[in-house]
């Protein structure tokens, strides 16, 4: 659901508004671009959870809510790392294969991403030079 509406941010908008809390939090936001806001809206905004963004400058709203929706992806994805897998991509050094059967041990580059303690590991190819 989304809306616009011309005029001072009133208790009516953050009723609308609140109706996404149900669906995805993230969303019950509401941008005011160069209005008021009335202080009882500011008051329901804040006892439930709509976030209201205000500037006179369409740039620094747009800031402010792009800076938002990244600190919501930051918390997401701190919140879930523990069970995500994130991909990296490896060099095996043939120097340094000390023990090729298992438990194997080897000597690595990376060339992309990061390699964590118990990251799954496949091999595309035999190719090791």
């Amino acid at each position: 659901y989304s809306g616009i509406r011309i005029g001072p941010v009133v208790k009516k908008d953050v009723m609308k508004a609140s109706i996404m809390l149900e669906h995805d939090s993230q969303y019950a936001t509401i941008l005011a671009f160069d209005v008021k806001i009335e202080k009882d809206a500011q008051e329901l905004a804040d006892s439930q959870g709509v976030k209201i963004f205000q500037a006179d400058i369409i740039y620094h709203l747009f800031d402010k809510f792009t800076s938002y929706r990244e600190e919501l992806k930051q918390r997401k994805r701190d919140e879930n790392k523990h069970i995500a897998v994130f991909p990296c991509k490896l060099k095996i050094l043939p120097q340094y294969i000390f023990n090729s059967r298992d438990p194997i041990v080897i000597g690595v580059m990376v060339e992309a991403g990061i390699v964590k303690e118990g990251t799954p590991l496949c091999v595309p190819s035999k190719d090791v030079s």
